[in-house]
Parts: C-alpha cells; sequence; structure tokens
C-alpha cells in the first residue's frame, strides 16, 4: 500500500522535529566549546536550520496541495529529505 499525503507529511513533519532537537544538541555543544572550533559549530548549525527551514517549507506546500498534485512535490521533497540527513550524519560525526 502506497503512503498517503496525510501519513507522508505527518512522517516527514516527525523527522524535522527530530532535527530539531538535534540542532538543539548542536547548539547546545556549540556554546561549550572553543573559540576555534565554534566557528565550524556556527557554520555546520546554520546550514542545518537554512536546509531544515527549506524543508518545512515543501512539507507545507505537500501538505496544502491537492491530492493528485502531492506526489511530485514528494519526488523533489524526498531529495531534499535525503541531503538532510546526509548533512546531519555528517554533522554528528563532526560534533561528537
Amino acid at each position: 500500500m502506497s503512503e498517503t499525503q496525510n501519513e507522508y507529511v505527518v512522517r516527514q513533519t516527525g523527522n524535522i522535529s527530530s532535527w530539531n532537537d538535534e540542532i538543539e544538541k548542536f547548539q547546545a555543544q556549540a556554546d561549550r566549546t572553543t573559540t576555534k572550533k565554534l566557528d565550524n559549530f556556527k557554520k555546520h548549525i546554520l546550514m542545518l536550520k537554512e536546509k531544515r527551514t527549506g524543508l518545512e517549507e515543501k512539507v507545507f506546500e505537500i501538505k496544502k496541495s491537492a491530492e493528485g498534485d502531492w506526489e511530485l512535490l514528494k519526488i523533489d521533497a524526498d531529495k531534499s529529505f535525503k541531503v538532510l540527513d546526509k548533512m546531519f550524519k555528517t554533522a554528528k560525526a563532526y560534533f561528537n
């Protein structure tokens, strides 16, 4: 069975919420770090926030789209989610 539009929005909204929590953890760690690493931490955090905001906008567009149109928007959003997921994995490795 294929995922419905609503199920997709709920799933991706959950992913965004989890990433928000991770960004907050990264920010807390950045606040405790040395000046040298701080610039790199801030750069990673800023990139994650920008990408996350773009994905939130895509999910909002999917949520308000017509039933037949959301599948096309989903393709683009899925690509963006994969990119953001990879960015989070890279950031986690950097922050640890």
